[in-house]
C-alpha cells in the first residue's frame, strides 16, 4: 500500500480486510464539546443509517502517511476482526467516556466497543498484547507514557507496525489536576514530543489524562491543542491483581451493564497480557464488535518539547550501545549506570517501591518530579 497521500480512513480499511463493513460505511466522530445534535453539512452518516451523524468543524490538518500495510486476515474468516473504522477529527477538542457524558458524542453503537491500553510500552507485557490482538485480526489504541516511549522506542516502533493508533498520556503520568499551568504544559507536550520521537511516525492527536482526573484549566489546554481526551466506559482494573481470570470477569460484567464502551487496559500490566486472548475469544462469542478509531489529522508537537525528546532518545540510543541491558530495561538511569529497575508493581517480587539504579538518585516512581529524567529533561540537575 503506496504511503504517498493516503488518509487514515483508507489505511483502516485496509487492515480490516474481510470485515463487515466497507469504507463507505464508515462514521467519522468529528464533534465539539456542544455540539448539536442535527447534522453539519460535513458529517458522514452513522453505518446504520440512523440516527443523527456526529459532526465535526472539518478542518484540514497535516495528513497522515501510514508507511506500512497491516497483515493480511484473509486467511482468517473466523476471527474477531475490526468492525468498522471510525475517523476522529480533534479540532474541536472533543471528550469521549463517562467522565464526559454531557458533552460525548456518539461513538459508539450498541455492542460496539473500543480497545485501549495505558502507559506503556513495556516490552514483555505489551508484545504478547500485538500478538494476541493480531490473532483476532483486531486493531486497538495506545495511550504511551513519554518517558516509557523514550526507554523502549522499539517497541512503540512495532506498535505502530502492526497498525495500531498511537496516542499520549503526558511525560511521566503525573495527575495533571494537581499541577499549575507551566506543570500541565511541561507534562503534555514534554510526553507528546516524545511518545511521537520514539515510534518514528506522526501520531495521533489522541490524549487521556492519568488518573483519569483534570482539573478545567489541563482540560481547557488539551482542548486548546486541539487533541480529543478519551475517557472510559469499561475498567478492567487490571492493575489490581496478577490474575488473567480476574481481569476478564471484570471487563465481562460491567459490558453486561453498559453493552458497549471504550475499554481500559494498561499494556504494562502481566495480567492483562494473560487474559487479553480470552477475553476476544469472550467478545466474540457474545457477539461485540470491535471499532478501530484512527484520527483525521496528526497531532502538532512543538519545537521545544521535541528538542528535548530527540536529545533524550539519542541519550538512550547511546547508552543501548555502551549497556546491552538498557536495551532490555523499562526505565533506565540519565547518567546511563546500569541497574535500572521497572516501575512498582510489574515485576513478581515487587514491594511496590523501586529500587535505585546504581550510582544515580533514588528514584521515587510515585513523585514523578523525583524522576531523574524529568530533572534532567528540565535542566533541574
Amino acid at each position: 500500500m503506496s504511503a504517498s497521500r493516503c488518509s487514515w480512513l483508507a489505511f483502516g480499511f485496509a487492515i480490516a480486510v474481510g470485515v463487515a463493513t466497507a469504507v463507505d460505511d464508515t462514521a467519522r466522530a468529528e464533534t465539539g464539546a456542544d455540539a448539536p445534535a442535527a447534522a453539519a453539512p460535513n458529517a458522514v452518516a452513522t453505518p446504520d443509517g440512523e440516527g443523527p451523524a456526529i459532526p465535526g468543524a472539518g478542518a484540514t490538518g497535516v495528513e497522515l502517511k501510514p508507511t506500512i500495510a497491516a497483515s493480511d486476515c484473509s486467511d482468517r474468516p473466523n476471527a474477531l476482526g475490526v468492525s468498522r473504522v471510525v475517523e476522529i477529527d480533534t479540532t474541536s477538542g472533543p471528550e469521549f467516556g463517562d467522565q464526559y457524558q454531557k458533552s460525548e458524542p456518539r461513538l459508539l453503537e450498541e455492542g460496539e466497543v473500543v480497545l485501549t491500553f495505558d502507559d506503556g510500552p513495556m516490552r514483555r507485557y505489551t508484545l504478547p498484547i500485538l500478538d494476541a490482538l493480531d490473532e483476532e485480526c483486531v486493531k486497538a489504541t495506545f495511550f504511551s507514557v513519554g518517558r516509557m516511549a523514550i526507554a523502549d522506542p522499539a517497541t512503540l516502533q512495532e506498535v505502530a507496525r502492526r497498525g495500531h493508533t498511537i496516542g499520549s498520556h503526558t511525560w511521566s503520568h503525573k495527575k495533571l489536576s494537581a499541577l499549575g499551568a507551566s506543570g500541565v504544559e511541561r507534562e503534555v507536550e514534554l510526553g507528546l514530543s516524545a511518545v511521537a520521537a520514539a515510534a518514528g511516525v506522526p501520531i495521533a492527536p489522541f490524549f487521556r489524562f492519568p488518573y483519569l482526573g483534570h482539573s478545567k484549566a489541563s482540560l481547557a489546554y488539551i482542548k486548546g491543542r486541539g487533541f480529543g481526551t478519551f475517557g472510559i466506559h469499561v475498567d478492567s482494573k487490571d492493575f489490581r491483581t496478577r490474575s488473567p481470570g480476574v481481569v476478564l470477569r471484570n471487563v465481562l460484567a460491567q459490558l453486561e451493564r453498559e453493552k458497549k464502551g471504550i475499554l481500559l487496559f494498561h499494556d504494562i500490566q502481566p495480567s492483562t497480557a494473560g487474559a487479553l486472548s480470552s477475553l476476544l475469544a469472550e467478545l466474540k462469542t457474545r457477539g461485540f464488535k470491535v471499532v478501530h478509531m484512527v484520527p483525521k489529522q496528526a497531532a502538532v508537537t512543538l519545537p521545544e518539547y521535541d528538542a528535548i525528546a530527540e536529545k533524550a532518545l539519542k541519550a538512550k540510543s547511546v547508552a543501548a550501545a555502551n549497556t546491552p541491558l538498557a536495551e532490555r530495561a523499562a526505565t533506565w538511569p540519565v547518567s546511563g549506570t546500569e541497574g535500572a529497575t521497572d516501575p512498582p508493581g510489574t515485576h513478581p517480587k515487587s514491594s511496590g517501591k523501586a529500587a535505585a539504579p546504581r550510582g544515580s538518585k533514588p528514584v521515587d516512581w510515585a513523585n514523578p518530579s523525583n524522576d531523574p529524567w524529568q530533572l534532567r529533561a528540565f535542566g533541574y540537575e
